[in-house]
């Protein structure tokens, strides 16, 4: 509930339409006496994240103003350590009262050769608009409770189809939020023909659960998308949330398939090639992507995210869920965790600095999985602990991880800075092993120098228990930004893909899904080039003779 003294944060949408839909956004942002001392930054702006580049905005594209008139900002670009990068956008003088931005926001150009990233950036699609607050508005630097409003403004000549959704409700009409400054930053926004489910409008302000989309679903995301609507109420409730609604916006694209979680909401990415997914593939993304947005750790002192934490948790709550949920049944459960052991020790870079992962991720085939599959199996090693030590066997039911986690999590998402520090004090308190030191294996297996050990370890029955196994070592056996510049580079002499037949040079037309691959030994991967006479397919299983000592249930 909305408390008088809150300041409030005010954003208008205009779409603009040409022959093929919405074109762009015409963006007014009101801040209320925004508390900024002289020469001091008023906003932050994301000018490149998670592999994506921001709207490229010149200074004077943005006009502000406070009740002094006209408020030029000037752009200083803050010193980063890595990839992404950040600016700062500082008022050249004192700020008096409200202040005023007014600026243009377009669809970011892509096309089959554009890199992968967070799905943050501002697309057309089908006859519509699709982006993240994150990609095309400035973050106000501020700490305080805010009013939160988003209002769509409608042309005339917009088409009766034209709707207007907002990760936390349905325009045009003002949506109204009490939340944190990045409420209207760290959530989604989509304009124009949007289909949905369920797909009543009148049911627009009591939908606990709703899907978004342009165009038509392919077969087997029209027919699980109910999946999304059935699993949010069991989610909230079992990270003690009540009285809020979720949305899921599903945008098509050249080539990808993947998601980012966001405020109440997550933003599914696919391509064609997702026709060929299976259900339960589906079913898994689905509930990774939700936990997103129930689930996480604040960045530490040095700008380390967490990662090992946020995609952790929701790798193995992938799999945990649907079959606490009752969507999926033990063989489900124990298959997912599998996939998940398999991508862990199979990896040629399970000894990587999960930091240094993080800057390499979009670049190299087995760095992108370090946090995902070594923070699943490190959870899951410290679950299986926990269980042991407390005799709770049963997958069916929460155990001391689970406890953990929702903590962490309420802590989280209150706004409380929640660290890796508050994640060893919670086991430290809950798990007392008599062989390691707690803290010293966390760090390791951050730095990579801890392999998991699953000796001892079980579920409930007995034959639910790990097993060491010999796995060979994945290798795709040529370089990944081959996938984005569309001409295949490093072929590794002597591996498979080599001896199939791939050839540097050759020109990349489609490529299958390396996921499946990285979880499963026994999948092959497949290309298809043009080796400048004809069209050929290239198949060969992305492996190593070499093998690893690993570990299953």
């Amino acid at each position: 509930m909305a408390n008088s003294e809150d300041p409030s944060i005010y954003l208008c949408l205009a779409p603009h339409f040409d022959k093929d839909g919405v074109s762009a956004l015409s963006v007014l942002l009101k801040i209320e006496n925004p508390s900024i001392r002289n020469g001091q930054p008023m906003f932050l702006f994301d000018t490149f994240m998670d592999n994506v580049p921001g709207h490229p905005y010149c200074e004077s594209d943005i006009h502000a103003s406070d009740d002094n008139g006209p408020l030029p900002l000037v752009f200083r670009d803050i010193p980063s350590l890595d990839r992404n990068t950040q600016q700062q956008w500082c008022p050249t003088r004192q700020v008096k009262g409200h202040v005023s931005l007014r600026f243009d926001a377009f669809p970011r150009k892509v096309s089959e050769k554009t890199p992968l990233g967070a799905r943050v950036d501002l697309r057309r699609d089908q006859g519509g608009l699709q982006g993240v607050g994150r990609w095309f508005l400035p973050l106000l630097i501020s700490d305080r409770v805010h009013k939160n409003t988003v209002e769509w403004i409608l042309p005339e000549e917009a088409p009766q189809s034209t709707r207007c959704i907002w990760s936390l409700g349905e325009g045009p009409d003002p949506v109204v939020v009490v939340g944190r400054a990045d409420t209207v930053w760290r959530t989604v926004y989509m304009t124009g023909p949007v289909c949905s489910y369920p797909d009543s409008v009148a049911q627009k302000s009591d939908i606990l659960a709703a899907c978004y989309w342009f165009g038509s679903l392919l077969p087997n995301l029209d027919r699980l998308k109910a999946y999304n609507t059935s699993l949010y109420p069991k989610m909230a409730e079992h990270f003690g949330v009540s009285g809020e609604s979720y949305r899921v916006f599903i945008r098509k694209t050249k080539v990808g398939f993947g998601g980012s979680g966001f405020i109440g909401s997550y933003v599914l990415e696919y391509d064609e090639q997702v026709a060929d997914e299976s259900d339960d593939s589906l079913l898994l993304l689905f509930t990774h992507e939700m936990v997103h947005s129930f689930s996480d750790l604040s960045h530490e002192e040095d700008g380390y995210d967490n990662d090992w934490f946020r995609e952790g948790i929701a790798e193995l709550y992938s799999a945990y869920l649907p079959y606490r949920f009752g969507f999926r049944g033990k063989v489900f459960l124990i298959e997912s965790i599998n996939r998940h052991l398999q991508g862990y020790f199979s990896s040629p870079r399970i000894c990587m600095d999960i930091r240094e992962a993080g800057q390499e991720m979009f670049s190299d085939w087995y760095a992108e999985w370090i946090p995902y599959k070594r923070g699943c199996i490190y959870l899951l090693f410290i679950d299986c602990c926990l269980r042991k030590q407390d005799s709770q066997w049963d997958l069916s039911c929460n155990g001391g991880l689970d406890q953990i986690v929702l903590d962490l999590s309420r802590r989280w998402r209150a706004g409380e800075i929640v660290r890796a520090s508050d994640w060893l004090n919670q086991i430290r308190n809950k798990l007392d092993p008599p062989s390691f030191s707690l803290e010293n294996y966390f760090w390791n297996m951050l730095n990579g120098k801890q392999r998991m050990d699953f000796t001892g370890l079980s579920f409930h029955e007995s034959a639910t228990c790990f097993i060491p196994v010999e796995i060979p070592i994945l290798e795709f056996g040529f370089d990944k930004c081959s996938r984005s510049t569309r001409v295949i580079t490093g072929v590794v002499p002597g591996s498979n893909a080599e001896a199939a037949g791939l050839r540097d040079g050759m020109k990349l037309l489609e490529a299958s899904r390396p996921s499946n691959c990285v979880e499963n030994v026994n999948e092959a991967y497949r290309v298809e080039v043009d080796d400048g006479s004809i069209n050929r397919t290239i198949q060969f299983l992305p492996r190593k003779s070499e093998r690893t000592l690993g570990w299953q249930i």
